[in-house]
């Protein structure tokens, strides 16, 4: 069952109780196949998915605009306040046309305490931007101070991903560390049971 998310410029998501039926399915395609230990080597930290979504674009779907999913404006911090990063694993092949991922290179991409300024400078800038080109099952992992967007599709190839909010260290959720239901509990004990540390 997909629900239309009006935050997420018009995405369509799986409905977060018919995600939890298959948290054990998201939780093994993460570990069974290796898509934790690449992004952990990738970047030398490790990895702890603690929210799925698992979304897709289609025609009707809107622009996601530039923007950072942690950031400073004026002197509130806003985000989460621990070490975030997005994992997604595209389902099909995946690139501008169809709504892959972009991102503006951290070194023309200076953080104004403004988000406003800040996106702003992001779309004048999105000359510069990085729009990776995907095949079927490969996967993007990046900062949540990254200035990134999802630009609107341009075909008719849909657009399905599974992203994972994660962090490096399951203690920034102590909030969630005792509830069975939440998916960081169902891959903690995933990764104790195929005997992964």
């Amino acid at each position: 069952m997909l629900i239309k998310d009006k935050k997420d410029a018009g995405a369509l998501k799986v409905k977060k109780e018919d995600l939890q039926k298959n948290y054990n399915f998201y939780a093994d395609l993460l570990l069974r196949s290796g898509y934790i230990k690449i992004a952990e080597e990738l970047v030398k930290d490790k990895i702890y998915p603690y929210v799925v979504m698992h979304m897709l674009n289609d025609k009707n779907t809107k622009e996601l605009i530039w923007h950072r999913d942690q950031y400073f404006h004026g002197k509130d911090f806003i985000g989460p306040k621990f070490k975030l990063y997005k994992l997604a694993i595209y389902l099909q092949d995946t690139d501008k046309n169809n709504g892959v991922t972009g991102f503006i290179p951290k070194f023309i991409s200076p953080r104004f305490k403004n988000r406003y300024i800040d996106t702003i400078f992001a779309y004048l800038s999105s000359f510069l931007s990085i729009h990776p080109r995907l095949s079927i099952g490969d996967a993007v992992i990046f900062s949540g101070k990254v200035m990134h967007h999802r630009p609107r599709q341009r075909n008719n190839n849909l657009r399905e991903a599974i992203i994972f909010s994660c962090t490096n260290n399951p203690n920034n959720l102590p909030n969630l560390k005792d509830d069975e239901k939440e998916f960081l509990n169902v891959f903690l004990k995933s990764k104790i049971n195929l005997g992964i540390k």
